[in-house]
């Protein structure tokens, strides 16, 4: 069994501490490298494989990952595909870890088993994020509560930062809840990302049913759930969806940044090829802070996630502000007082 010094978890003290240089210079805070093309599914709102292409060489892999470093990464994630599939996966996490980098994984979670959870934490994952997109599978979104709720208790309790990523889309939008708490009862952070076409939120603009659902996970958080979207994120999708975006710079491309099986440098997964890695340098990095012209209706919250606090830094921290005054409200009123019912508090007997 590992220990909890080799999880290298990118929310610890020590990783948080080497984090605030970023918030003034022009490095980068996380990099995504997509290691394979397959996938072991084939969900239909997914554009994000190819299983006519194959595996990124681990020789390749390496060079990318010392190139992360070189240009001041501070956290890689290892993405397809699925990364599972991968069969030098074990070993990219300690060349991550070597490196001085923290590491994470984004996977579907079927191919998870108690003796690649040790040894992937043993050799330095540190993040972890199962997608659970509904409580039944179907032919276009396989990725069910029904067959993974035995990975997510796997994962639960171990010393990483771990959380469910639930997408919200026409077919699962009853079911979320379900799925999150599913996951509230094993202490399990939960994420809901709104479905996107290419990047874009456009067709789900306006749309009730997605506002309700995000307003739920508001009042989970609110609640003391372990939800682990933050405010400010939750208060840009609701102005994204009544079609009332905040304006905002997206950063992708200098604070993060996403790098294609190919070996091309893109600012995400669903915009093109800005350059190729390889020849990328910190020089590029430093001007690539401006706009980038889709950050209206932008559907890619880790992005969001990443660029928000750099643009809108008072709105964020007044969302923030306003999301814990509403959980402690929350917590107030939900005291109740010896001998008063729930119903309208009025003294009971005894």
């Amino acid at each position: 069994m590992p220990t909890t010094a080799h999880a290298k978890n990118p929310l610890s003290p020590s990783a948080i501490l080497r984090s605030l240089p970023r918030a003034v210079d022009s490095r980068p805070i996380w990099a995504q490298l997509n290691i394979t093309w397959r996938c072991n599914l084939d969900c239909a709102y997914c554009t994000e494989y190819d299983n006519h292409k194959n595996h990124v060489p681990y020789e390749t892999l390496v060079g990318r990952i010392d190139k992360c470093r070189d240009l001041g990464v501070l956290h890689t994630d290892l993405i397809g595909g699925e990364p599972l599939l991968h069969p030098d996966l074990v070993r990219l996490f300690q060349d991550i870890t070597a490196r001085g980098m923290t590491s994470g994984m984004t996977t579907n979670g079927f191919l998870l088993t108690p003796d690649k959870l040790d040894q992937l934490l043993e050799a330095g994952l540190g993040r972890l994020q199962i997608s659970v997109d509904g409580v039944r599978p179907t032919r276009d979104a396989p990725k069910s509560l029904k067959t993974l709720q035995g990975k997510i208790d796997l994962c639960a309790g171990r010393p990483i930062w771990f959380r469910v990523n639930t997408v919200i889309c026409d077919e699962t939008l009853d079911q979320v809840e379900e799925v999150a708490r599913f996951c509230f009862a094993r202490g399990v952070g939960i994420n809901f990302s709104v479905v996107h076409e290419r990047g874009r939120l456009r067709r789900r603009l306006n749309n009730s049913r997605y506002l309700q659902k995000i307003r739920w996970l508001r009042a989970e958080k609110q609640a003391g759930q372990p939800v682990s979207t933050p405010y400010f994120l939750l208060d840009y999708y609701e102005q994204t969806l009544m079609g009332v975006p905040p304006a905002w710079t997206c950063l992708a491309g200098q604070k993060c940044f996403y790098i294609a099986p190919d070996g091309g440098f893109h600012f995400c997964a669903h915009v093109p090829a800005a350059a190729d890695f390889a020849a990328v340098t910190t020089a590029d990095l430093t001007r690539w802070d401006g706009p980038k012209g889709c950050e209206r209706d932008c559907g890619v919250d880790c992005v969001a996630h990443t660029s928000l606090p750099f643009s809108r830094l008072g709105a964020v921290a007044m969302s923030e502000i306003g999301g814990r005054l509403g959980a402690v409200k929350t917590a107030v009123l939900g005291l109740r007082l010896p001998g008063l019912d729930d119903a309208g508090g009025k003294r009971t007997s005894g």
